[in-house]
């Protein structure tokens, strides 16, 4: 008798040291691999050979601590199928409940539009993504009118304006069978966001339609590198367009050329197009990229000084400030430029 109770004793230390073991396993216990790596839940898979592919590849310490875990909070059938981002660095108790909740990995596609692209340079980005560009430059081309019933910031636009200028330039994930038109349509919307209440109401305040300002802010995001600099650029344009002087931006000649030059030549400057602001005074007819909220900025709120002409050192992307058109050539001496 003594026996059997010290062997069914020793049964049950045995059963209480192996629970023991494999809860401590599901709670604290983690892989070897610490690297993050996608994992495929595929549908109908079983629990042992799910937890024997998280084993192998190091994510779990135990496949029959993650069996234990599974068959004891009864989750055999809610798992979720699906990719999921796991690394030896969770427990077993944190991958199954993200296996339960089903937060996969998501399958959209990340594209990142710079400050200052164009239309044309997004469009060719989408393409590369396998995102339909052809079809989203066309549209923002000739948009629809019901963008401009939607977007109040798109009212004061001309008649045949595009929608360069007014496609915010950010990060974005969209679906991989995403239409042209909502992917315009969600970066007309940032920009609608990013257009705060009281950046408009300071451009109503000074006269300046929101068209205006982001026509002068596609301008000014090419010429100035620091925010300072671009508000006090912004400032010398608006000076000059009250003046009835040319803007001479290198950066319109560059638009109407299609090209990134850092200095547009002499026979560029006279390239005949309303964009070239050497030939053209006043703005030109429509931005000519998409300006960063820096710029956006700088355009409504510039900071007050009494230049009129400024050089960008393209080596030291230093720039030097001028009040008369005397001392603007004494820099381009001093400077080298």
């Amino acid at each position: 008798m003594k026996y059997f109770l010290l062997v069914a004793f020793l049964i049950t230390v045995s059963v209480v040291g192996l629970t023991m073991r494999l809860e401590y396993q599901v709670s604290h216990a983690t892989g070897t691999n610490k690297d993050v790596q996608t994992f495929t839940v595929t549908p109908g898979v079983g629990v042992m050979a799910l937890g024997e592919e998280l084993e192998q590849k190091e994510i779990i310490s135990s496949k029959y601590a993650f069996g234990w875990a599974v068959a004891t909070k009864r989750l055999s059938h809610k798992l979720i199928a699906g990719d999921y981002e796991l690394s030896g660095d969770q427990s077993i108790e944190q991958i199954l409940m993200l296996f339960n909740t089903g937060k996969v990995v998501s399958t959209d596609i990340k594209v990142t539009f710079p400050e200052g692209w164009t239309m044309t340079f997004m469009a060719e980005r989408l393409t590369k993504n396998g995102l339909p560009g052809e079809e989203f430059l066309a549209l923002a081309s000739k948009p629809d009118p019901k963008w401009r019933a939607k977007y109040d910031f798109l009212a004061d636009a001309p008649a045949k304006a595009t929608l360069e200028g007014f496609l915010f330039p950010d990060t974005y994930r969209f679906r991989a069978d995403v239409s042209a038109e909502e992917i315009i349509d969600t970066m007309l919307a940032n920009f609608n966001k990013r257009l705060t209440p009281e950046l408009r109401a300071s451009a109503k305040a000074q006269g300046r339609s929101i068209f205006e300002e982001i026509t002068l802010a596609s301008i000014v995001e090419e010429e100035g590198r620091i925010e300072e600099d671009r508000k006090i650029i912004a400032d010398i344009f608006w000076k000059r367009l009250k003046a009835g002087q040319p803007f001479q931006s290198d950066a319109t000649v560059n638009y109407v050329l299609g090209s990134l030059k850092e200095q547009p030549t002499l026979k560029d400057i006279e390239t005949d197009s309303p964009y070239n602001t050497y030939k053209y005074a006043g703005l030109p007819p429509g931005p000519i990229t998409n300006p960063s909220i820096i710029s956006i900025k700088a355009a409504i709120n510039p900071t007050p000084n009494p230049y009129y002409y400024f050089l960008n050192n393209l080596e030291t992307k230093e720039m030097y400030f001028a009040k008369t058109f005397e001392e603007h050539v004494e820099n381009r001496r001093i400077h080298g430029l």
